[in-house]
């Protein structure tokens, strides 16, 4: 593929030069459609999309590649997308939210601010003195705490895993639990996988959609049955 077709599109303005990792694939590769990722993560159609692809008033929110791509969701995408709902969860508006990246950015010196370890920590410090600014006004619903964000992001957060320099490099989908769900670049070309078995969940709720009953399909790839029932009730939206 060539470099230019991996160059991550520029979504919050300003800094986006400083340390871009272009050539990584958690950056550069598409994993899933935009419809697929808001299922995993348990939000919305609607909603995703808005993050993705922006506001009537706004920018997108997550660094997803451009429309012409078919799966236009990366890692890192879904990664964002992954912590904005746990802010969403904590009293945090995303609709107000792109004064306060570019806070964050500032203040970090990195642009995927989102997905950066800082966030559960001095992070939420800095959105809440920003939210008690003008420019921040209307970001963290008036009833919130700050301890609560901290503590609801620190959850959420708990289910990523970092590499050396700081990077997500995998991601556990908490809707799946307690199945263990995970997603890596490095496994399965970054589809999300059952951990244990290496087992991609789309083909496991692509035998429930064909018919296959939930014993079956769990004997085929040696998972549980309850494994395989919430693959059903995820990706198909029924039970097995």
């Amino acid at each position: 593929m060539a470099i230019a077709k991996n160059l991550v599109h520029s979504r919050y303005g300003g800094l986006m030069g400083r340390g871009a990792p272009t050539l990584d694939a958690r950056f550069t590769e598409g994993l899933m459609n935009l419809t697929e990722a808001g299922r995993h993560l348990a939000v919305p159609k609607q909603t995703f999309h808005r993050w993705a692809r922006g506001y009537r008033r706004g920018e997108p929110l997550l660094h997803v590649l451009e429309r012409d791509h078919v799966l236009p969701v990366t890692f890192i995408a879904l990664a964002e997308a992954y912590v904005l709902e746990a802010l969403r969860d904590a009293g945090v508006r995303p609709r107000k939210i792109r004064p306060a990246l570019k806070k964050l950015q500032a203040e970090f010196g990195k642009q995927y601010v989102l997905t950066a370890k800082e966030l559960a920590t001095d992070g939420i410090d800095v959105l809440w003195d920003f939210s008690r600014t003008p420019a921040g006004d209307g970001l963290i619903a008036a009833d919130t705490g700050q301890h609560v964000i901290r503590e609801i992001v620190k959850g959420y957060v708990s289910y990523i895993n970092y590499d050396d320099e700081g990077n997500p490099r995998q991601l556990q989908l908490p809707e799946w639990l307690p199945s263990k769900v995970v997603v890596d670049v490095h496994r399965s070309f970054g589809q999300p996988i059952f951990a244990g078995s290496g087992v991609r969940v789309t083909d496991v709720a692509g035998m429930i959609k064909a018919g296959d009953s939930a014993e079956t399909v769990a004997d085929e790839f040696g998972l549980d049955v309850a494994d395989v029932r919430t693959s059903a009730r995820i990706l198909l939206g029924r039970a097995a």
